[in-house]
């Protein structure tokens, strides 16, 4: 017999979101450090590539205080898979030392996919669920 509480399952769902925004931080952290480190070059192409990564960086961060995860879908990686649980957001993430996605950007044509799905025909899909709150902030930080 299932014992979770509804407390426990938003407790597991602010940690699936807490590292989602760790790993925003490092990701951010790491695309402002090979800005810096590029700044380190002496050439035109050096200085074009600091300024370029410094654009790419600049675009990630900024959220406009809108949260970083908007949802969940648990769904296989390939179809008849098992479900795992996939995080959607404003920003793709991956985590910096294993490189697998945290949060899949909402644009992307998974995410749109599952966006599409209706009720009535789920296909893989076991779960849909939005983020929110009273505050119109969705999944962020406690």
């Amino acid at each position: 017999m299932n014992t979770t509480t509804r407390d426990q399952v938003i407790a597991d769902e602010q940690k699936a979101v807490d590292r989602a925004y760790d790993c925003y931080a490092e990701r951010l952290a790491e695309m402002t450090g090979a800005a810096a480190a590029t700044a380190a070059a002496s050439n035109k192409d050096g200085i074009a590539n600091r300024l370029d990564a410094e654009e790419k960086a600049a675009a990630y961060d900024g959220l406009g205080g809108e949260s970083l995860v908007t949802g969940r879908v648990d769904a296989p990686d390939e179809p008849g898979g098992e479900p795992r649980p996939w995080y959607i957001g404003r920003r793709a993430v991956p985590d910096v030392r294993t490189r697998d996605t945290v949060v899949v950007l909402w644009t992307s044509p998974m995410a749109t996919k599952w966006a599409a799905v209706q009720p009535q025909t789920p296909g893989d899909i076991t779960l849909r669920q939005d983020y929110f709150d009273e505050h119109g902030r969705c999944g962020g930080p406690p």
